[in-house]
């Protein structure tokens, strides 16, 4: 898995474009303020929009993630997340006896889950 991610290019072509935007939309905002004999009536609007790029990303983004969870889009019936696969592989190795560590941990009745998911 951290092989796959490794050649992905994704995150930093985004964030280089955001800086582009963020830079390009500053440039057209300082000409239309400091340099009003050069400035076009349009330069603040183009400048707004390069510059709130980004958080209109963000903001998509974060709709989108809620919006997948409201109507199903998260794991499917019977995914197992790979938490829970070591977890079992784990306690198999110590019920199987190939670790004779007796482990408060392991032994413990209690969730293993954080606060956040058990909720």
């Amino acid at each position: 898995m951290e092989d796959e991610r490794a050649g992905d290019i994704r995150v930093p072509l985004i964030s280089s474009l955001f800086c582009l935007f963020v830079t390009t939309g500053g440039i057209f905002l300082v000409l239309y303020v400091f340099v009003p004999s050069l400035s076009q009536p349009w330069y603040p609007v183009v400048a707004f929009v390069l510059i709130g790029s980004p958080w209109l990303f963000w903001l998509f983004t974060y709709i989108y993630t809620c919006m997948k969870g409201c109507y199903g889009g998260g794991r499917p019936e019977g995914q197992i997340s790979r938490r829970q696969t070591t977890r079992v592989a784990s306690s198999a190795t110590m019920q199987n006896g190939s670790n004779q560590q007796n482990s408060s941990v392991a032994s413990s009745k209690e969730s293993e889950l954080p606060l956040a998911y058990s909720v």
